[in-house]
């Protein structure tokens, strides 16, 4: 459940007035604040860059609580959604305003179907930058995102934002990384009970190497964009490459992006310690209770 401060709460008093004007950042600071202004994903920015990892629904539960975990935060006790037509009640907006405590962070932001959770979380700390609606209190950025309504002069209460900023901002580089997929997984492979070995050899046929209860896993990750099922002439190769068994060892070819068919399921089954994870399997380990599914 949702708690505004930990129990052991300490006030640090600030003014969201800056002053003086233009507000006085640390070079580390200031490079933080750029980047969440302009450079994080998918936000509302020319300079911002496409993250499939932090924009598809697949991997909207799975990425928020990796940066979740990250940042050394729980969703249940630090994050309160509140739905896309509601407002931030002024019991809370005041709780925030004029002192904070930093012995923890806390999120409070609206939660739009539009937008996975990481796009909410970044959308709302990009707005209250762009508004000048934050200020920094040692290592932590205060943000409340407001928005502009006809209804209301005054604006719709619909984020107060309270984090560390730079782990945030490690957790999207890792994500962003050309192994961000790999590290996503390994992530929830871990949940489920998997002891996700480093390759001794890395080689191109294998992203992840699993271990659980005495068996041995090895897997190849792909996506096929704009294909939502997968024929045999997609998986040919691997099929192939799958033929050349390793003892001990089953390899998995996970799909995140389509769906298996019936004739390549009859391939798939001629190959011994071989076998085929689609996208209706993936988004079962990737959902909000994580399912095992190299165990079915």
């Amino acid at each position: 459940m949702f708690k505004r401060c930990c129990g052991n709460r300490k006030e640090l008093d600030y003014k969201i007035e800056h002053s003086p004007r233009p507000i006085k950042l640390s070079d580390d600071m200031d490079k933080v604040i750029k980047n969440l202004l302009w450079y994080t994903p998918n936000i509302d920015s020319y300079q911002s860059i496409k993250n499939e990892l932090v924009s598809d629904k697949i991997y909207d539960e799975f990425s928020f609580t990796y940066v979740m975990d990250q940042m050394g935060m729980n969703e249940s006790r630090d994050v309160k959604w509140i739905g896309s037509k509601d407002v931030i009640s002024n019991d809370d907006w005041k709780f925030f305003e004029g002192n904070i405590c930093p012995n923890c962070q806390k999120i409070i932001v609206a939660k739009y179907t539009t937008f996975s959770k990481i796009n909410a979380l970044l959308t709302a700390i990009r707005n209250s930058i762009a508004h000048g609606h934050f200020a920094i209190v040692e290592d932590y950025i205060i943000g409340f995102n407001l928005k502009l309504s006809s209804k209301d002069p005054e604006g719709l209460r619909k984020a107060i934002i309270k984090i560390k900023p730079k782990p945030l901002l490690v957790a999207l580089e890792k994500l962003a990384s050309p192994i961000g997929k790999e590290l996503l997984l390994a992530y929830a492979f871990r949940k489920v009970g998997y002891d996700v070995q480093e390759l001794k050899n890395r080689s191109r046929d294998f992203d992840l190497c699993l271990e659980k209860n005495g068996k041995k896993y090895v897997i190849e990750i792909k996506s096929y964009r704009g294909n939502s099922y997968l024929h045999p002439e997609h998986v040919e190769i691997f099929l192939k490459r799958a033929e050349k068994a390793l003892p001990g060892v089953e390899r998995i070819l996970l799909v995140d992006t389509s769906r298996v068919t019936k004739s390549v399921r009859q391939l798939e089954s001629k190959i011994k310690g071989f076998r085929i994870v689609d996208i209706n399997d993936v988004k079962l380990l990737l959902g909000e209770e994580p399912v095992d599914i190299l165990a079915k």
